[in-house]
């Protein structure tokens, strides 16, 4: 998902520069870790609790989750460079909202997905024009019920790349897409609205971006 919250990453990986390589990869080896999704970042953090409070449906299908071992990884774009297939390396598009990877292995088995958001690019949009705080952390809850529950979480229960859950495509019904109907099940349990568009519109940003 980038400014649209539709792309998904699937033929590049997410690589760690040095000065935060330590600290995400102790995130992906913990195998202790009581959640099987970490987040480094304490607004990403406390987000992901309080999406985890309101949301039966998260709640159970981090269970799942964390009975099969398997992990998701939020991160913001200072944790990550983007290396593509070519082994070209370049910086995270600073002006994307969001992306998910899955970790595959030659097989396409997957049992790591990282999600990045772009906190500090949602706070540049809402910042100037006086948000409250509720309305930020509305956003990002409302992106990462698109990207861990509507991406992540199907990659990783179904244990492989074919567990793609897809955004809506031309002409498609917005709704219907199987990772809008997802992302709205977390958002109803948290009364966060519905999302019937395939763009920013759902999104309390989207009325403070140049027309």
């Amino acid at each position: 998902m980038r400014a649209s919250l539709c792309a998904v990453l699937v033929l590049s990986v997410l690589a760690v520069p040095g000065a935060r390589a330590f600290e995400v990869r102790a995130l992906l080896a913990d195998p202790a870790a009581s959640s099987p999704i970490t987040a480094a970042d304490p607004t990403l953090r406390d987000a992901l609790r309080r999406i985890a409070r309101g949301s039966h449906s998260w709640r159970q299908a981090l269970e799942r989750l964390a009975a099969d071992r398997r992990r998701i990884v939020v991160l913001t774009p200072d944790d990550v460079v983007v290396q593509t297939v070519d082994s070209r390396v370049v910086p995270f598009e600073p002006t994307a909202i969001a992306e998910v990877s899955p970790v595959a292995d030659a097989s396409g088995n997957v049992s790591v997905v990282m999600v990045v958001v772009n906190v500090a690019a949602i706070r540049a949009v809402h910042e100037p024009h006086g948000s409250l705080p509720g309305e930020i952390d509305a956003d990002i809850e409302r992106i990462l019920a698109h990207e861990v529950y509507g991406h992540a979480v199907p990659y990783l229960e179904a244990g492989h790349v074919s567990g793609r859950c897809a955004d809506p495509g031309p002409g498609d019904d917005v709704t219907s897409a199987c990772a809008i109907r997802r992302e709205n099940i977390i958002r109803s349990e948290l009364r966060l609205g519905r999302r019937t568009d395939a763009a920013l519109g759902s999104l309390a940003l989207s009325r403070l971006l140049p027309r």
